[in-house]
């Protein structure tokens, strides 16, 4: 999987590939943590699910970033499974924290969303790369 200029040492590979994925997370914690959470007053129609969407696509990106770095042995498909487990497992955990959380609730739909939005980056990012290694077979 080409993703650029990875490095080849533990710790770069480390802060490089991985330590992205693992702060997003934690940003998507720490706003989901924020009592009474509103968006704002844009005159658009479902802005928080388009947030959602967005939120998770660059999640997915992330995370299929990560897993792709995870060895030799990783290839695309086992890749894809993994970022597609890991960001749909967190997006229910995600919403099922925010029951806890004082002025929010678990919603289905944000979950239903966040799917979407991860599995249309995963989705181009799998046909992406097995195009690039036919082309390069």
């Amino acid at each position: 999987m080409n993703l650029g200029s990875t490095p080849k040492s533990g710790l770069g590979r480390f802060v490089y590939c991985h330590l992205p994925v693992i702060l997003y997370a934690a940003a998507i914690i720490a706003v989901s943590s924020i009592p009474n959470l509103k968006g704002p007053t844009l005159k658009l129609v479902a802005f928080d699910k388009v947030a959602h969407l967005l939120e998770y696509a660059v999640f997915a990106w992330l995370a299929i970033r990560a897993f792709s770095n995870m060895g030799p042995r990783v290839g695309v498909n086992q890749a894809f499974f993994l970022a597609a487990l890991f960001v749909s497992l967190f997006a229910v955990f995600d919403e099922y924290y925010q029951r806890f959380v004082p002025g929010r609730q678990f919603d289905i739909f944000d979950i239903l969303i966040d799917v979407c939005g991860a599995m249309l980056v995963l989705i181009w990012f799998r046909a992406r790369n097995k195009e690039v290694n036919q082309t390069t077979d």
